[in-house]
């Protein structure tokens, strides 16, 4: 795997470190509200590899593969990240992890975090790897045989238990994605940021000394009379969102204190 330091540069290029992804809250479907739906249901089967779609196709491969990495590599130890341009796999990559919990704990806290403007969609792959094959040390040219037979198989039953479904038509409003038939609210990027449940006795100077410690810091502005909240404005999107994910959704400025609640503001 990479040891760059940074995504594709850009204002405040993203550092390796301490990527955590904003958990995106799973809102109560709402009857009538139309829903993008994928060709085929979701895996549910867990798996050490997961499948992820709905990728920026305008981003180079080797800078998706880093984001990619430093977004996954909190979760736990990554044994293969892969990713295509040809024109049948722009948008999808597959992440494989060397164990299965890991991959669980990352489908779960990753989904619908917004990568490149886009949010990600996450489910199990429906094969092992060749990358698992070779690291469990089973024998790989008998598992090419068995999963052509498998996913022949497969592809079947899934073609099978589609027919009939009623197409949907896609999500109208960019702030919600469906991501394994739940609708999932998503915080679009933007250059300020929103801090909510800030501790009482907590200065302004005290949020200016953490958050301008990130490149393209502008200013922190408070709300006279309303202590428990501010806005962090930064130069660039780029910027707010390496403050907004070094830093998580939940930040906890003081161990005695509740966690402070950070989003992206709402244009």
């Amino acid at each position: 795997m990479s040891e760059s330091t940074g995504f594709q540069q850009g204002p405040g290029g993203i550092p390796e470190a301490a990527i955590r992804p904003a958990i995106a809250p799973i809102l109560p479907f709402v009857p009538g509200m139309p829903l993008k739906q994928s060709k085929y249901p979701p895996c549910t089967v867990p798996n050490q590899t997961l499948y992820i779609n709905n990728l920026n196709e305008k981003i180079k491969i080797p800078d998706l593969k880093l984001a990619l990495e430093t977004i996954f590599k909190t979760y736990g130890k990554i044994i293969e990240i892969r990713a295509n341009a040809s024109l049948y796999r722009k948008g999808q990559a597959y992440v494989t992890f060397e164990n299965q919990e890991d991959a669980t704990k990352a489908l779960k806290e990753a989904q619908g975090f917004v990568l490149f403007s886009k949010p990600l969609m996450i489910q199990y792959a429906r094969f092992d790897s060749y990358a698992t094959i070779l690291h469990e040390n089973k024998d790989l040219e008998g598992y090419k045989v068995q999963f052509k037979q498998d996913r022949e198989k497969k592809l079947k039953e899934l073609a099978a238990s589609s027919r009939g479904a009623v197409p949907a038509r896609a999500v109208p409003s960019f702030n919600y994605v469906n991501v394994g038939g739940s609708v999932v609210e998503v915080n679009m990027p933007n250059k300020i940021l929103f801090l909510q449940q800030i501790p009482a006795g907590v200065p302004k100077d005290e949020l200016e000394s953490e958050f301008s410690k990130y490149l393209g810091f502008v200013e922190v502005r408070t709300v006279p009379g309303k202590p428990s909240i501010a806005f962090v404005e930064y130069s660039s999107e780029s910027s707010a969102t390496v403050a907004k994910a070094a830093l998580g959704s939940n930040w906890l400025i003081r161990p005695d204190q509740p966690a402070v609640l950070i989003t992206f503001a709402r244009k």
